[in-house]
C-alpha cells in the first residue's frame, strides 16, 4: 500500500530530526517536480508513495515530509541536464542574463555562469552573445523572480494531480492509484533500458 506524505515539517522540526539522526528516506526530485504539491513517486526503497500537500504549498530542497504514521521523507534536488553558459567578462555575463530575462527564462546564477533548461534556440543566442555553452548535469535551483512569494510557477504536466478548477480533496486522491501505477511503470521501463546510468 502506498504511503501518503501530507504534512511538511517546520524548519526547526526538520533541523531537530537531522540533528537527532532520525531515519528518513531521501527523495530526489527535479525542479519541475518540486513545483507540484501533489504527485506520485517511487521511493528509493521501491515503495510507492504519494505527496499531497495543501493547495499553495510546494516542495523545496531540504523539506522534510511526514506521513500519518510518522514516516519521514527528505526532499533533495535531483541533478538534471542543463545548459551552462560562461562569458568572457562580468559585463558579458550581465548582458547574457539581461537577454535571458527579457525572454522570461528560468535561470540559476552563479558568480561566473548562468544555467538554464536545454533549449537549442537559446543556446544559439548565448553563443551569438559570445558565451561558451556546454551541457552539464547539476541540481537546478533557479532564481525565484521579483514577484515570487515562494514558488510562482504552477505546472500542469502529465502525472500532476493539481486541478485549479476543483478543490475536492477526495477527487484528487482518487487519481493517486493511477499515478502510482504510471510512476511504477516509468521506473520499471527505465530499469530495463540497456546502458542506463544513474
Amino acid at each position: 500500500m502506498a504511503t501518503l506524505y501530507d504534512k511538511k515539517l517546520s524548519d526547526p522540526q526538520a533541523a531537530d530530526i537531522a540533528t537527532a539522526g532520525s531515519a528518513a528516506q531521501t527523495l530526489s526530485l527535479t525542479y519541475s517536480e518540486r513545483q507540484r504539491n501533489r504527485l506520485a513517486v517511487m521511493l528509493p526503497s521501491g515503495q510507492a508513495a504519494a505527496i499531497v500537500l495543501p493547495r499553495g504549498q510546494f516542495l523545496q530542497v531540504g523539506d522534510v515530509l511526514t506521513s500519518a504514521d510518522g514516516e519521514l521523507l527528505s526532499i533533495e534536488a535531483q541533478p538534471e541536464t542543463l545548459l551552462c553558459a560562461r562569458a568572457q567578462s562580468r559585463l558579458s555575463l550581465i548582458r547574457l542574463v539581461y537577454h535571458l530575462a527579457n525572454r522570461h527564462v528560468r535561470a540559476m546564477l552563479t558568480e561566473d555562469a548562468v544555467y538554464i533548461e536545454p533549449d537549442p534556440v537559446l543556446a544559439d543566442l548565448m553563443v551569438h552573445l559570445g558565451a561558451t555553452v556546454r551541457t552539464v548535469s547539476v541540481a537546478f535551483e533557479p532564481e525565484g523572480g521579483a514577484y515570487a512569494g515562494g514558488h510562482q510557477h504552477h505546472h500542469h504536466r502529465h502525472g500532476s494531480m493539481d486541478d485549479d478548477t476543483s478543490t475536492d480533496a477526495d477527487a484528487a486522491m482518487g487519481k493517486v492509484g493511477e499515478m502510482l501505477s504510471m510512476a511504477a511503470h516509468r521506473t520499471h521501463d527505465q530499469d530495463k533500458r540497456p546502458g542506463q546510468t544513474s
